[in-house]
């Protein structure tokens, strides 16, 4: 799989493929690292005509969903900054090519991995809310 992915342009750290996550954890973080995940912005690229806007911060929806434009990856952003004293990602490139490589290769296989569940969440979780017709429909609804 690695292999396959390399070939086809994706670069990423040979840590993602080295951390304990599951597979399609690692294909959704090559997906975003690429760009290429199924934000609005990408949707609306492909003639989608749903509703543009970013259901955590009413804002148009993108890639940046996952750093600090949106309200609910700010606050989990926020406790990786309080848990591990080091400053949040400016952007999914920073996050990959500087941001997760602060420390020694302990350390920084530890905060990829933190990293990869921040950002599995916060994908989650905008699909329940964007997708789900039978679930709460507002962030608050869906956290409490």
């Amino acid at each position: 799989m690695y292999a396959a992915l390399i070939n086809n342009g994706v670069k990423l750290s040979q840590n993602i493929w080295q951390i304990k996550l599951p597979m399609k954890i690692k294909i959704f973080l090559c997906y975003l690292k690429r760009g290429v995940t199924l934000t609005k912005d990408n949707l609306a690229r492909r003639n989608w005509h749903g509703d543009k806007l970013c259901c955590f911060c009413h804002l148009p929806e993108s890639i940046n969903i996952y750093s600090l434009s949106a309200f609910y990856a700010k606050f989990l952003w926020r406790s990786i900054h309080l848990l591990f004293r080091i400053l949040p990602p400016t952007s999914i490139d920073d996050l990959f090519e500087n941001w997760s490589k602060v420390g020694n290769k302990k350390y920084n296989t530890l905060l990829l991995t933190a990293a990869s569940a921040l950002l599995w969440a916060v994908w989650l979780t905008r699909n329940e809310i964007v997708f789900d017709k039978h679930k709460p429909k507002s962030l608050l609804q869906v956290l409490f």
